[in-house]
């Protein structure tokens, strides 16, 4: 072996721990990020189970939401309805009148106004999708400023109840706990005097 392919060896060497090194650094990144995402979404869940929201509702939601094929979500309820009331735990949702058969019975108009006002609500893009102006158009919008508006009203409550829970948990600190002890004296006396 001559020195030239020694060289390039130790070259080659030094750039795989290198390569290594990068990778394995953007791999530790990633992975304490995803550890503080996971310690939030943990908090946000307990939270939102202090305010009576379970985690599987918070779990279907956002199944729901990123499902590429709305209709899926739609689909697995009526499944679920029918296995209901199969059981007998629910009315059958085939006997004309029942509230649970609203499902089927959404028009559009309704559907519009739903989708619009959870955009507003959950602070979605202001855009439709339908043609710009058009009737469908202006219904989602008009949704959409109802939802946010409710969403801009509530939040100071729902924030209040939670900062009011929290403290009851943790008592607000008031200055020195001990400054209104009758031993106060007596310990300021025993302080060690600085003399300049």
């Amino acid at each position: 072996m001559t020195a030239a392919q020694i060289g390039d060896n130790q070259k080659t060497e030094r750039e795989q721990r290198v390569t290594l090194a990068l990778y394995h650094r953007n791999d530790r990144d990633l992975d304490a990020q995803a550890g503080l995402i996971a310690a939030k979404k943990k908090e946000n869940r307990l939270n939102a189970k202090a305010s009576g929201i379970p985690s599987s509702q918070l779990d279907h939601l956002l199944k729901s939401f990123k499902a590429e094929d709305q209709q899926k979500p739609v689909d697995k309820l009526k499944r679920d309805m029918e296995n209901l009331a199969y059981l007998g735990l629910i009315p059958d949702p085939t006997i004309k009148g029942d509230l649970f058969t609203r499902v089927d019975r959404v028009d559009s108009e309704g559907m519009i106004r739903a989708k619009g006002f959870f955009a507003g609500l959950n602070g979605l893009d202001r855009v439709s999708g339908y043609d710009g102006g058009s009737s469908d158009d202006k219904l989602f919008l008009e949704s959409y400023d109802a939802g946010r508006k409710e969403y801009d009203t509530v939040l100071p409550d729902v924030l209040a109840r939670a900062q009011a829970a929290a403290s009851k948990e943790e008592p607000a600190s008031e200055g020195d706990p001990f400054s209104n002890s009758d031993d106060s004296a007596e310990w300021a006396s025993a302080a060690p005097q600085v003399s300049h």
